[in-house]
């Protein structure tokens, strides 16, 4: 199949390739309040996962290795940085394991797939999460105007969810319509046991944490800091999980200082 094929992605700027990659709950579109920022450096491409958005599904259910593969061959490129997010960040892991001729430098942001959780655990926290995105897409554009709903909706993901505008609120919403592969996609990604992958990789890392982030605690950051003492690290003080919408400003400033100095 032609590069590009069955793989929804968005398009910016001109020079070395930057991709993107999303979390579980979303689609490309949670980057969009920081990819003209990044675009003019270079070109940025943001990409659905397979099985999310715009793209096709690699098979049944969410193997990192398929996905992966599908990726590096539908994307086209023979050379690109990579940034994934949460979910977006252990396909990006699985990517440069498997694909590492491809991946010149990699950002972690918020990282899943590096805490393996007991697989009857991970199965209830995804049909868990798979009910929560229903529900939350079936009933929040109605709710998202007061605060207090904000709060009910994306409390235990961003920071200040009260402080979240309605605008971001309802991207946040827009985002989770092209989540179709929730449950499988939590499921292999807390399943998942990515640190030796992480580990061995020859690849320039950085990582991008929000102090208060719930989801993905801070506080993993320092497992991550002894597997891979060289990883350069930039925190985010007051954001949660998502700050590329909490914080984009600090959020693109973060980005671009990490791979000036990755080189």
């Amino acid at each position: 199949m032609a590069a590009g094929a069955g793989l929804g992605r968005d398009d910016h700027g001109a020079g070395d390739p930057l991709v993107l990659l999303h979390g579980v709950a979303t689609s490309r579109l949670i980057w969009s309040r920081v990819t003209a920022a990044l675009a003019a450096r270079r070109r940025v491409i943001a990409v659905d996962v397979p099985g999310f958005g715009g793209s096709d599904a690699a098979g049944p259910g969410f193997e990192l290795e398929h996905v992966a593969d599908r990726l590096a061959e539908r994307l086209g490129l023979e050379r690109f940085d990579l940034a994934g997010h949460s979910l977006g960040g252990a396909v990006a892991v699985a990517v440069a394991a498997r694909h590492p001729a491809s991946v010149g430098r990699l950002v972690l942001v918020a990282p899943a797939g590096l805490a393996p959780r007991a697989p009857r655990v991970a199965a209830a926290l995804g049909a868990a999460a798979e009910r929560a995105v229903s529900v939350r897409r079936s009933y929040g554009y109605g709710w998202i105007a007061r605060p207090r709903a904000r709060v009910a909706l994306f409390g235990g993901t961003v920071a200040d969810a009260a402080g979240l505008t309605p605008d971001d609120a309802r991207l946040l919403l827009d985002a989770s319509h092209g989540a179709r592969r929730v449950g499988a996609g939590v499921r292999r990604a807390l399943e998942a046991d990515l640190r030796d992958d992480l580990a061995a990789a020859q690849v320039p890392l950085g990582l991008i944490w929000g102090s208060a982030d719930r989801v993905v605690p801070y506080a993993g950051l320092e497992a991550l800091r002894r597997l891979r003492p060289d990883a350069l690290v930039e925190t985010l003080p007051g954001t949660g999980h998502i700050p590329q919408i909490e914080a984009p400003d600090r959020f693109v400033a973060a980005l671009e200082r990490l791979l000036d100095a990755l080189g």
